[in-house]
């Protein structure tokens, strides 16, 4: 069957302390919000901001995922090619 797995190059740029990272990223056309990595996060030491609020995670299956839920965020803009988002 093969691999249908998509990455593409993307320039990582924090919002507040201007650090730069190129990597490659795994797009997901099925989601509809943005993930990073915590392993990348902590080893780059890049700022992590408490949310007030949780967000609930939900399941394929459009269920509330019990096990998790969303606390912590970053601010970075992802720009791929011409193209610049926060994320």
């Amino acid at each position: 069957m093969g691999n249908k797995q998509l990455n593409i190059q993307v320039k990582l740029s924090t919002t507040d302390t201007y650090r730069i990272f190129c990597k490659y990223a795994l797009v997901n056309s099925e989601s509809s919000s943005s993930y990073i990595s915590q392993k990348f996060v902590k080893k780059n030491n890049i700022n992590i901001y408490k949310l007030l609020f949780p967000i609930i995670y939900y399941n394929i299956d459009s269920l509330a995922n019990r096990d998790r839920s969303i606390i912590e965020v970053i601010k970075i803009n992802m720009t791929i090619s011409d193209h610049q988002k926060l994320i």
